[in-house]
């Protein structure tokens, strides 16, 4: 076994005062390292700071730090993809976008515990609001009338204070004797647990294997979304977009983490065989 390249990713979110959050989103592969950071206010989620940091390699590490002003202002929130695509327009490195994206995600999910300053009188209500607001979204959104247990039941009674959310995620990628490339990811998360097997053909990279499992999610039905994992053989997954990729994943039938574990995958393949084999 032949291991070519490799890929991690860090974000947190965490209070800071009775009136701020500060979320941050690490990246590093084999060749680049570099983060995100934003400081935002708990009420209207607001960004009120926004930094990119990169970080040198062995022989030159010496770092930089530089304001993202076009994104103050911006509400760290869903929906937000337009103003945040034109805030960063103007920035040469794509990998900036990603990590802002990557680090809003992460405000979304620590926003559980910040229900109070969102408006909300209990856990109850915030997660009743996201009935409404989520529904037919993803797997568990979709089939709310299968669902054991609501958002709030998962959660318990104790939300945290300080630390509001951490997510970990790692991609490898390797080639085995046959020839065959073998990508596995990993997410774990504050509330998920879920992994990936993807095996690409030598030849031309079409889909041999598409394993995966939910190892910790809200509710059973959320482990139901593997079973669009093994229509992905034969296909090239590779020459599609994450529109395309999500549809085949089963869109709002689907899970939203597993199907971004599947495009950093095809990610994985692609950066690794142009820069890191």
């Amino acid at each position: 076994m032949e291991f070519l390249y490799q890929r991690f990713w860090h974000s947190s979110v965490q209070r800071e005062g009775d009136r701020f959050i500060s979320a941050r989103t690490m990246y590093t592969d084999s060749l680049v390292e570099c983060a995100v950071e934003l400081l935002v206010e708990t009420t209207r989620l607001k960004i009120l700071e926004a930094y990119w940091e990169k970080y040198g390699p062995p022989g030159d590490m010496a770092d930089t730090r530089e304001e993202i002003e076009p994104l103050k202002g911006i509400e760290a929130y869903l929906n937000q993809g337009p103003s945040l695509r034109q805030a960063l327009q103007g920035l040469k490195d794509k990998m900036v976008r990603s990590l802002v994206n990557e680090t809003v995600t992460s405000i979304v999910q620590a926003e559980t515990f910040l229900f109070a300053e969102r408006g909300y009188a209990n856990a109850e209500d915030y997660s009743r609001a996201w009935e409404r607001f989520y529904a037919g979204t993803c797997r568990y959104y979709s089939h709310l009338e299968q669902v054991e247990y609501s958002w709030s039941d998962y959660i318990g009674n104790q939300g945290r204070q300080t630390r509001l959310f951490d997510r970990f995620k790692s991609q490898h990628l390797h080639r085995e004797p046959s020839g065959t490339y073998v990508v596995t990811g990993n997410l774990r998360d504050s509330f998920h647990h879920i992994s990936l097997l993807l095996g690409f053909a030598a030849e031309d990279l079409r889909v041999e294997r598409a394993e995966g499992s939910l190892m910790q999610v809200p509710d059973q039905v959320c482990r139901t979304s593997t079973i669009y994992l093994p229509e992905l053989t034969g296909l090239d997954i590779s020459a599609m977009n994450k529109k395309e990729l999500a549809g085949r994943l089963g869109g709002s039938q689907g899970c939203v983490h597993l199907i971004d574990l599947v495009f950093d995958g095809v990610e994985t393949l692609r950066y690794g065989l142009t820069r890191g084999s």
